[in-house]
């Protein structure tokens, strides 16, 4: 019996389109590309890879505050795909007892968040994206 595996002859190039939004359709994010976020919205980054390896991967985010101190960190393991769209969201939450307040003034509580942040986005610990929003209330 006689195999042949054919490979091809160029380096397959990984290519990202990656974006910020709160908009969820069917409970996942939408389309709809933002750089500005209320203090009260899901804050999704959307990767979408062309090229990856179909393999096993790990998407980090490294969510920075206005200080440039890391609040949240979020870790994925995914499969590659010729096209792969994942996605991981921040949610802000004020201080308990801060919804009372929140009534009258929806920033009362949030002030820590209210400025610019980054999301920095890492596949395979290699950063390929930093996204900056502003966080307004």
């Amino acid at each position: 019996m006689l195999l042949f595996c054919l490979q091809p002859s160029y380096a397959q190039t990984v290519g990202y389109d990656i974006y910020l939004t709160s908009e969820e359709v069917k409970n996942q994010p939408g389309e709809k590309r933002q750089t500005e976020f209320d203090c009260s919205d899901r804050i999704f980054v959307v990767v979408i890879a062309a090229g990856l390896s179909l393999e096993k991967h790990e998407l980090k985010v490294r969510w920075l505050d206005p200080t440039g101190e890391q609040k949240e960190l979020t870790r994925y393991q995914f499969d590659g795909l010729s096209v792969t769209k994942i996605w991981a969201w921040l949610q802000l939450n004020g201080p308990t007892g801060a919804i009372v307040g929140q009534m009258f003034d929806p920033s009362f509580g949030m002030e820590e968040f209210i400025g610019d942040w980054f999301a920095e986005v890492y596949i395979d610990n290699k950063k390929v994206s930093l996204q900056p929003f502003r966080v307004l209330c």
